[in-house]
Order: structure tokens, then C-alpha cells, then sequence
């Protein structure tokens, strides 16, 4: 994870080395604790455990262009749509990968303080993330506040905006999972309303496309496991839960990709909907969208 550029000074002038700062800063987010906490374990002042933190996290943010990467090319994005149809049983096909959002708990802010306060009266900030067959982010968008919808996060998010704008090409006939709460495009489908009147058809289509959306829902709960700084974050600065969020997801994908994905580590509260899905909010996509749900339920039935 130690990068050449990183610059071994950076630490060394304050008298704590880098592999220490990177030991202070990786125990703070795996752990909820506070820096009097931190301190005492390290025999590092208050101040200055704080200080690193925030260097070393920094620094770790800088990997994200290396470590969340999202699919570009042709041949890429067959190969995560396969790796769901060997590793998802009974899965979608053309999966390009699910995407939901995350609550992060943080502290009462000084500045805007409803615009975060989310439906169950905390205060948050949303990380929005697409994942592959292996749990792992290839697309986040983090910093959203509290009180905003996931279709909201969807329409402002960078991976929407790149896609609309020609920037990113989804080929051929791939798709992204989303729930009831994001609307249906042609490049995200989503669940059927459930008005209490679908047909079969319908009705194991939502089913199929729930268990392999669930992969994100799972990544989500061992990201909060292994880092439990992202159970509650105290707000010291404005811009802080936004970069630990990034750092907790960036260091998830090198575990990932180093040691793979244990199921085992899945809280229990992973089989948990949030409260921002229990709403349906599937909104009344394109005629070409719709089709296209109709023909991967027609697919599925046969």
C-alpha cells in the first residue's frame, strides 16, 4: 500500500516514522474510539496523533485513482459481467455491477446542520458506491448529506454525469442493479413496482434481481466491520468524514484484491434494508428503458 511517492520526510521531520503513522492512522479507523484513546496506545500527544491521522489519511486518498477503478473498455466489462454469472448463482445477465448507498453516522455540524439530518433524526453524510461480482467498489461517490434521496445521489453523481455526457461507455447491453429508490434507465435497472398486482414474470424477476443486488449490501457491511470509525464520526472538520470515508473504501479494495472476500465477516445487519429503500420511488423511465426490463423478465421466466 506504501507508495514510492510518498514522501518518508513528511512524518520523519515531526520524529514519528511513516510505518508508525500508518499504524496510528489504520488502528483509529478500525477502531470507534477518541484520540485521548489513540494517544494512550501509541504514546504520541493528542495533537500530533491527530495531526498524522489526517497527513496519513491524505495520503491514502491519493491511491483512489488506482485502487477504485471502474471498467472502461469492451473487454472489461464483459469480464465483470461474466465473473456475476460464474460467482452470483442464478444471476442477472449483463451485470455491470449493483450500486446502493450507505449512511455514515457523524456528529451534529455547526453549519447546515438539517440539510444532514437524515430521515431517523441523526445526522450523516451518504457514500454511494457500485460493486462488482467479488464485493468490490469499482464506482464511489461520497459526500452527499443526510437528508438527500438516492435517486438525488444518482442524478448528481459523477459516474451518472460521465455516462449522460458520452464520457463513459456502457456497451452493448450492460446495466447496473439499483433498488426502488434509484429510477429505471437503460443503464440501471431496478425492481418492478409492487402494486399487488405483478404477474409471475414479473414477480421472479424482482426476486432474481434482489439476490444479486444484495453483493452491495454485503460490501457495505464488511467495510463498516472492518472499519468502525465509519459507525459514528466525530466532525472536527467539515470536509473529514467525506476523506475517511474514501480511505476506509480505498484500503477495503486493497484487502479485497490481496485477500479476497470473506462472507463470513457479513454483520448480521447487512440482511437489514435502510430506511432510504423502503420507498418506492422507481420512477416512470424511457419507453426504451422499460423494454428493456421486459425483455431480461421475459428472459428470465423462460
Amino acid at each position: 500500500m506504501i507508495n514510492p511517492w510518498w514522501p518518508p520526510h513528511t512524518t520523519e521531520r515531526i520524529g514519528i516514522s511513516l510505518e508508525k503513522s500508518l499504524q496510528i492512522t489504520i488502528w483509529t479507523l478500525g477502531n470507534n474510539c477518541s484520540f485521548r484513546d489513540v494517544s494512550d496506545r501509541f504514546g504520541v500527544a493528542i495533537g500530533l496523533a491527530y495531526k498524522i491521522f489526517v497527513k496519513i489519511i491524505k495520503m491514502i486518498c491519493r491511491l483512489k485513482g488506482d485502487v477504485i477503478i471502474f471498467p472502461k473498455t469492451a473487454a472489461e466489462q464483459k469480464q465483470i459481467s461474466e465473473e456475476f454469472s460464474i460467482l452470483r448463482f442464478n444471476s442477472f445477465p449483463f451485470v455491470l455491477g449493483c450500486v446502493d448507498l450507505t449512511h455514515v453516522p457523524i456528529s451534529q455540524p455547526i453549519k447546515d446542520e438539517i440539510s444532514y439530518r437524515n430521515r431517523k433524526g441523526t445526522y450523516s453524510i451518504l457514500a454511494q458506491a457500485i460493486v462488482d461480482s467479488r464485493m468490490k467498489f469499482i464506482n464511489v461517490f461520497i459526500g452527499c448529506r443526510g437528508a438527500c434521496h438516492d435517486a438525488s445521489v444518482w442524478q448528481m453523481s459523477s459516474i451518472r454525469k460521465a455516462i449522460i455526457n458520452k464520457e463513459i461507455n456502457i456497451y452493448s447491453n450492460y446495466h447496473f442493479f439499483g433498488d426502488g429508490g434509484y429510477p429505471l434507465e437503460k443503464f440501471i435497472m431496478v425492481p418492478y413496482r409492487d402494486n399487488g398486482f405483478l404477474t409471475p414474470m414479473q414477480i421472479k424477476y424482482n426476486v432474481i434481481l434482489s439476490s444479486t443486488r444484495v453483493v452491495v449490501e454485503q460490501a457495505f457491511g464488511i467495510l463498516k466491520k472492518k472499519f468502525r470509525i465509519l459507525k459514528y464520526i466525530e466532525v472536527q472538520r467539515p470536509y473529514m468524514p467525506k476523506l475517511i470515508t474514501m480511505a476506509c473504501m480505498i484500503i477495503y479494495n486493497i484487502i479485497i484484491v490481496n485477500e479476497g472476500s470473506n462472507t463470513d465477516e457479513i454483520l448480521e445487519e447487512t440482511n437489514i434494508i435502510e430506511f432510504e429503500t423502503l420507498e418506492e420511488t422507481t420512477l416512470s423511465g424511457p419507453r426504451d428503458a422499460k423494454a428493456k426490463r421486459d425483455a431480461l423478465a421475459t428472459l428470465l421466466s423462460a
